[in-house]
């Protein structure tokens, strides 16, 4: 079957890591997958590497602009004309709504939706909250299938929203084991990267974080708890490696609570999960969440976890017994979960054991693609 997702943006980021496995999955099986994205990231490049067909929607953008959205419409509405998909998958709101109307316009026999975390419970204004619910469950009603990755939002979206409970299905994320480098190999990169001496680094207790420089991973929370942590220490340190909107606003806070050569922002690294095995610890402060990858992606390196009960984070992580679950925007709380896993190293490495096994357990790959396959088919 030919089977078109669409996405609004092309850069590497949860949603796009999630195509991308299921395209090179659907390919491998013989389907034909094509890939309609806005942009011209990193998405576009390992799909076209790997074979796979892209069209890129230039006007195609995360923000409501009316004239460019206007054009977006257009230009989705003539790529599934063009390709006339068996099945036409939608991530991301703004594709989503979209290619919902477009494919309904054009008659195509399924639209599905995943949802990768709600709008609306990101940190807006209220009328804004109410116009993206609204769009959302626009969106819905014309899908033929709505996949929630989180229990939580399940359970949201049957409250919230009317006529939709029989369209929607739950199927968590799902990974390959990612490869790793020794933790040797990851902090000697690591270290040549962000301008430090080896030997200096690598007696360093090594607070990281794999996350985009956006609003929605609160990570000026995580600033704020580090100059609590850091106060009167000098064998702590943190990696943030991303990129995004907030790198000057971040680097200002930084300067701010004194922190400069104790937290460094690394910047995008390609296939940044490798190094995952230098870190001391995971930490991920987000104030809104689905089901992030990078957890999945840290619990399978056996690194204990702090991180916010926000979305999905709860259904992977237990806390107290797989990981140290706080509450969202608060620095307080995360600066005490952080110390108390550096001061009982022991309690902290069986975290990571436990959650490593609750990983490999429930959140395959195989798992997934399977239950995705059978929507596909059905």
């Amino acid at each position: 079957m030919k089977i078109l997702y669409v996405i609004t943006k092309s850069n590497w980021g949860g949603a796009q890591r999630h195509i991308f496995d299921l395209a090179t999955a659907m390919k491998a099986r013989g389907d034909v997958p094509v890939v309609a994205l806005g942009g011209d990231g990193l998405l576009r490049k390992k799909l076209e590497d790997s074979g796979i067909k892209t069209h890129a929607i230039s006007t195609l953008g995360r923000d409501v602009a009316l004239t460019k959205d206007a054009g977006s419409f257009k230009e989705i509405f003539s790529v599934i004309r063009r390709e006339k998909p068996d099945v036409l998958h939608l991530h991301s709101p703004k594709a989503a709504g979209l290619g919902a109307l477009a494919g309904r316009l054009l008659g195509v026999k399924k639209i599905i939706y995943t949802v990768h975390g709600w709008a609306f419970n990101e940190d807006r204004p209220w009328y804004q909250k109410i116009f993206i619910a609204k769009i959302s469950w626009f969106t819905m009603m014309l899908s033929h299938k709505v996949i929630l990755l989180s229990e939580h939002e399940l359970k949201q979206t049957r409250i919230l929203f009317p006529f939709v409970k029989n369209k929607l299905t739950l199927i968590p994320l799902g990974m390959r084991v990612p490869t790793f480098m020794s933790v040797d190999g990851a902090k000697q990169t690591l270290a040549k990267h962000i301008g430090t001496d080896f030997s200096e680094f690598n007696k360093k207790i090594i607070i990281g974080t794999i996350a985009e420089l956006h609003p929605n991973k609160g990570l000026n929370y995580l600033i704020d708890a580090l100059a609590r942590v850091c106060d009167g220490r000098t064998d702590i340190i943190s990696i943030i490696i991303g990129d995004g909107d907030l790198l000057s606003e971040l680097q200002v806070r930084i300067k701010e609570k004194g922190l400069e050569g104790r937290v460094f922002l690394a910047g995008y690294m390609e296939n940044a999960s490798q190094y995952l095995k230098a870190f001391s610890m995971f930490v991920l402060p987000s104030v809104k969440e689905g089901l992030p990858y990078v957890i999945l992606e840290a619990g399978n390196a056996s690194l204990p976890i702090v991180a916010t009960t926000v979305g999905g984070i709860p259904e992977i992580i237990e806390d107290m017994k797989s990981g140290v679950l706080i509450q969202p925007k608060n620095s307080s709380e995360l600066a005490h979960a952080i110390s108390y896993l550096i001061e009982h190293h022991a309690i902290a490495k069986q975290y990571g054991n436990s959650l490593h096994e609750v990983i490999l357990q429930k959140f395959s790959i195989e798992k997934m693609l399977k239950a995705v396959e059978e929507i596909y088919s059905n």
